[in-house]
């Protein structure tokens, strides 16, 4: 019975294998094999030589030959040799720059003071050396508000930037509307006693000692007329003090100090209620003094007085007495 069941399975198994291989061949035999054709277009992978660098080197310089040829590129030539002096082309030349600023800066309508050859000379020495004083020559006061405000500019701020020099030319004319000092503005810059002037620069020898810069000068007349015209306002109306910042004086410490600009440093209202110490102090006055006049009835009174005192000292007033 074993032998018959496995003789069975065998046989079943076989006719199975047959099946598949019957079936497979019949399908290929119905439905051929559809083959994908490739685009004329794709590219071919080819091993391209490899090109050394002699090759590439000969290569362009052959294109850079034929495009000189044709007319469309320069041969290449050495660079200047360098200039032994440095030139900035964002910087300009002093010329150039005296020459913008000319260009930039009005006219000026004030003719500048001209050189004195008997002003004296300045001081070169370290650190600060005060000026000597010529109190006693009278000074050429000009007749023009704007002019002695541009002198003003010119001689105490030219170095310095206009808002600076704004500063100066603003300290001046609220001391022109301060009660404590003149009223004009010509005044205000000339003014001294006999020991000092308000600036320096109108009693120290600085009028006509060089050559005035045009271009300074004429800034500084602009920037005169901006202020005389109430178009600028750095400082507040009480700043009537400032001084440099190479000099400590004693009355700094007794008002409020407002900025400093520059090498200036400006002052506002005295503190504490103090007074001013660079405020204008007018000469005390007068005291009146009695007037007597002589007339006739006082000539009268005095005889009648004189005799009665006379008729007094009698020896029978005395007797009598």
């Amino acid at each position: 019975m074993r032998g018959v069941a496995s003789v069975l399975i065998a046989g079943g198994l076989g006719c199975a294998v047959w099946a598949g291989v019957a079936n497979h061949a019949r399908f290929a035999q119905a439905e051929p094999r559809v083959v994908t054709p490739i685009p004329a277009y794709a590219p071919v992978l080819v091993d391209a030589p490899v090109e050394s660098d002699l090759d590439r080197r000969a290569r362009l310089n052959a294109r850079l030959q034929t495009m000189i040829k044709d007319g469309k590129g320069v041969r290449l030539t050495d660079a200047p040799p360098p200039s032994h002096r440095r030139v900035d082309a964002r910087r300009p030349t002093p010329a150039r720059a005296v020459a913008a600023t000319t260009r930039a800066e009005p006219s000026s309508s004030f003719v500048p003071p001209p050189v004195n050859p008997g002003a004296r000379p300045s001081v070169r020495r370290a650190g600060y050396t005060p000026p000597r004083l010529d109190l006693k020559t009278p000074p050429r006061v000009p007749d023009n508000d704007v002019e002695c405000l541009t002198q003003a500019i010119y001689y105490e701020a030219r170095n310095e930037s206009e808002a600076g020099q704004a500063a100066v030319a603003e300290v001046v004319l609220n001391r022109s509307r301060h009660r404590a000092y003149p009223k004009r503005v010509c005044e205000v810059v000339y003014q001294r006693n006999s020991r000092t002037c308000q600036f320096t620069f109108t009693c120290d020898g600085s009028i006509g000692r060089g050559a005035v810069n045009p271009v300074a000068w004429a800034r500084a007349e602009r920037i005169a007329r901006e202020v005389y015209e109430g178009r600028s306002a750095q400082l507040p109306k009480n700043s009537v003090n400032y001084h440099a910042n190479y000099v400590r004086p004693s009355w700094g410490q007794r008002l409020a100090r407002v900025r400093q600009i520059g090498a200036h440093i400006f002052y506002g209202a005295p503190l504490n209620g103090g007074t001013n110490p660079g405020a204008y102090e007018p000469p005390p006055p007068v005291q009146a003094r009695p007037l007597f006049e002589r007339n006739e009835a006082l000539d009268q009174a005095y005889a009648r007085l004189t005799a009665q005192m006379a008729s007094n000292d009698t020896p029978a007033a005395a007797a009598g007495s």
